[in-house]
């Protein structure tokens, strides 16, 4: 029998590993300045001094925003790489203008180079805050109506109840398309609903209906279809109103 052989991880198309560790040699191109740094102290000469100091603080600087990864951090970093030689050269070993800002320039596309293949993390966006559960402001309303279109069916004078239920219903309807005109009908709605709930109440535990009964669930389900028909009649008024207005200020701005 062959012995099996074991299968090797294909790693061609596995992408080539970065060294994010290399960005910190970046500073040790510049090790010598430590020791100018202690001869400029020694020779009391500021300016070297000063443009010591900077570099090695900027490359350190560079090094450490490259290591980050953030988004921009390679554009970032090289430029102080490249301004930290320009430091070197200019104030540190004394050399002219052109010359520094030609060494900066390339230890900056030095610097590019190097780490063009470091990846950037792409900023952390954090997630959006789920929405807001949209309230029912008719809620309370549907859930007392839904209690007595349940309890109907088995009361006296049923057909009435749910002719009241009906109707109310559809004022709940109304209202819900047209929820500005809720603080006006709220009052009547809810006068309507309570005193249904407590006949449903009463007829429940047991109470024999008096023979008014069935003329007030009438009058309740024709109520509600007065304010159905007033709060189509307010919206009816308004959109005339509006188109008046509108027609007169045409003629006004017209040619």
């Amino acid at each position: 029998m062959e012995k099996s052989r074991r299968r090797w991880p294909d790693i061609s198309s596995r992408p080539v590993a970065r060294f994010g560790w290399r960005v910190w040699l970046l500073p040790m191109f510049l090790w010598p300045l430590a020791i100018d740094v202690v001869t400029e102290i020694i020779r009391g000469r500021p300016l070297r001094l000063v443009g010591g100091v900077l570099a090695l603080y900027l490359a350190w600087k560079a090094a450490a925003l490259l290591a980050t990864r953030s988004a921009g951090a390679n554009r970032r970093g090289a430029a102080l790489v490249g301004v930290a030689a320009g430091l070197t050269a200019g104030l540190a070993a004394g050399m002219g203008p052109l010359i520094s800002v030609a060494l900066g320039f390339g230890a900056w596309a030095g610097t590019r180079l190097l780490t063009e293949d470091l990846p950037e993390e792409a900023p952390v966006v954090p997630p959006a805050p789920p929405p807001a559960p949209e309230v029912d402001p008719l809620a309370p309303q549907r859930v007392q109506l839904q209690r007595i279109a349940d309890a109907a069916p088995a009361l006296p004078h049923a057909a009435e109840m749910e002719g009241a239920v009906s109707a109310l219903r559809d004022v709940l309807d109304e209202l819900a398309l047209r929820p500005a005109r809720l603080p006006d009908a709220r009052r009547h709605l809810n006068l309507q609903l309570d005193g249904l709930s407590r006949i449903v109440d009463r007829l429940e535990a047991g109470a024999t209906p008096p023979e008014t009964l069935p003329a007030l669930l009438g009058e309740i389900a024709a109520s509600a279809r007065r304010l159905r028909a007033e709060l189509n009649s307010a919206e009816s008024e308004a959109l005339d109103i509006q188109v008046k207005v509108l027609a007169e200020r045409l003629r006004q701005e017209g040619p």
